[in-house]
């Protein structure tokens, strides 16, 4: 038995996640902020996507966008909301089950945007990392 009570371990950990979650989150929108993926990290599963969802603060190259407006590629900028985004006036393209929604987002965001397609029935086909800058790149469809 340990000399602490119950409540105040429960206290420890809860203030311990919350810590680590602020410092993880912090620490990606930071390197979110830092130079824009490359073609290379995107090409494969970006050009198959018809809704490009992104993150404004994450700059994508010029050439990459180019190429994904080529292909038919809609891009909406990821608001700070993303719940409401998802089921307000974006709710007929997010939703539709035959939208392919390529993103490129931080983590937090990511994670929102996965639940709200698993809702639909959709799934993630594709994530990625970039550990240089810690941006996600994902295809939900």
């Amino acid at each position: 038995m340990s000399d602490f009570p119950s409540s105040t371990r429960r206290q420890f950990v809860a203030g311990a996640a919350l810590t680590g979650t602020v410092t993880l989150a912090a620490s990606a929108q930071a390197s979110a902020e830092a130079a824009p993926p490359s073609l290379s990290s995107l090409e494969g599963a970006a050009l198959r996507a018809n809704v490009v969802l992104h993150d404004p603060r994450i700059q994508i190259d010029p050439a990459v966008r180019a190429r994904l407006e080529a292909s038919g590629a809609r891009f909406i900028e990821l608001a700070q909301d993303p719940v409401r985004q998802w089921r307000g006036e974006l709710a007929g393209v997010l939703a539709d089950p035959g939208t392919r929604l390529f993103g490129v987002s931080n983590w937090p965001d990511f994670l929102m945007v996965r639940g709200l397609a698993a809702e639909s029935r959709r799934h993630v086909r594709h994530e990625s990392l970039d550990p240089a800058t810690g941006v996600f790149t994902w295809l939900i469809a």
